[in-house]
């Protein structure tokens, strides 16, 4: 029985036609801000900063998931035994060429903390093997960092980043100068989740291959933020999630692994293809729900409707914008430099708020939710408290203002 594709929008068809299109240009008239807001389900009222933290699907591509649901279950053993894998494979072209790689090489998991596991808990270390991460990594990849060094009595040398005083070029040397003779894998951020930081992965990746040293690339926040020629980054593992800035509803995340790593790889559950070849091993988990790596295409096409560089243009000129202001509002400062932002910032809390304490931090936060309806991640790190604003196709300065207005109504006198 021929498949119907008919609700991947683009995914069936060559993504050579529908990407270069759709990232380049797209309609270009698609309006920002208030306007976009409506395409969304955020609560009326709420002030809504914290895009970065798990997403906002948009309403056409919750439409596609709801549809393809119904359509799996007019005759879920057809789909899920017979029609499941070539889609799954078509979607990895499709998001593949949106990236700058071949969807052979990509595999879909439900977070980048699950393919990270994959990643780490398949690697072979030995006794006193070194490796290295820095002090900005999220704090789920810390853990399986432990984990698996702990188990392998391996050493784990978390590389300490200036912040605020954070640079490019500084953070290659720092974590150049910590290599060890035994360093056998880098893990790096390719925007710190802590800090909203772009680190330049590329130009690490370069040094490390010049010293035999695999890279895992955390790259949560990347895809939908910053362009990501993964094919040509020079590193070993990218991870990234297609929940956050692409679109698509929440539970979907891809690996791309270089080839010649891909037959050393297991998926952290093994099922029934685990020893048919990388995809194979990654497609078939078991009985669950595909819908959120399936809906990837049709939250491209949502993006495409802006157009790829106007959409990046507006979050990340947005996001300096919103730093600075909120910044001068509240008299404190922004703690990433334009040249290192992305579609996130950072600005301090003024000190009257006390001790950089994440209780502090989380008391704060649940105030702005609850008093003033304003949604922003805070968080203590460096002897600070720092918001970490997120901004979208739906946010404009006017949120950024409510927020600051917030800050100034819950300061505590001096």
């Amino acid at each position: 029985m021929k498949t119907n594709t008919a609700w991947m929008g683009d995914a069936a068809s060559d993504p050579s036609e529908t990407d270069t299109g759709a990232k380049a240009f797209g309609s270009e008239t698609k309006p920002f801000g208030p306007d976009a807001r409506a395409d969304f389900m955020l609560e009326r009222g709420l002030t809504y900063l914290n895009h970065g933290a798990f997403g906002a699907c948009p309403r056409p591509v919750m439409g596609a998931a709801h549809a393809l649901r119904e359509r799996i279950e007019g005759q879920p053993s057809r789909f899920l035994t017979t029609e499941l894998a070539p889609l799954l494979r078509q979607t990895a072209d499709r998001l593949g060429h949106y990236l700058g790689a071949r969807g052979e090489d990509i595999v879909f998991l439900d977070n980048a903390t699950t393919a990270i596991n994959a990643v780490l808990r398949s690697l072979v270390l030995f006794p006193g093997d070194d490796i290295l991460t820095t002090s900005q990594t999220y704090g789920a990849v810390m853990r399986t960092l432990e984990f698996v060094c702990d188990r392998a009595e391996a050493r784990l040398i978390p590389v300490h980043l200036d912040y605020p005083a954070i640079d490019a070029d500084s953070v290659v040397q720092t974590i150049l100068d910590a290599v060890t003779p035994r360093t056998r894998l880098l893990v790096i951020d390719h925007i710190t989740s802590k800090t909203a930081s772009i680190l330049p992965v590329a130009e690490i990746a370069a040094e490390c291959a010049e010293r035999g040293i695999l890279v895992l690339v955390d790259g949560a926040h990347g895809p939908g933020m910053v362009d990501t020629d993964i094919d040509a980054m020079g590193v070993t593992w990218y991870t990234g999630n297609c929940h956050k800035w692409i679109g698509a509803p929440r539970g979907a995340a891809f690996l791309w692994t270089t080839p010649d790593r891909q037959p050393f790889l297991r998926p952290t559950t093994i099922s029934h293809h685990v020893s048919e070849g990388y995809t194979p091993a990654f497609d078939w988990p078991g009985t669950k729900d595909f819908t959120p790596y399936l809906t990837v295409p049709a939250a491209l096409d949502y993006r495409a409707e802006y157009g790829e560089a106007r959409l990046t243009a507006y979050c990340r000129d947005l996001a300096i914008q919103a730093g600075a202001h909120l910044a001068s509002e509240i008299g404190t400062s922004v703690g990433v430099p334009p040249d290192m932002t992305g579609f996130m910032t950072t600005v301090k809390l003024p000190a009257a708020f006390g001790r950089a304490r994440q209780d502090t931090a989380n008391a704060i936060r649940l105030t702005l939710r609850t008093d003033h309806d304003v949604e922003v991640d805070i968080q203590a790190f460096e002897g600070s408290l720092w918001m970490r604003l997120s901004l979208y196709v739906y946010n404009d300065m006017e949120d950024v203002d409510r927020l600051a207005r917030a800050i100034n109504a819950i300061r505590p006198s001096s």
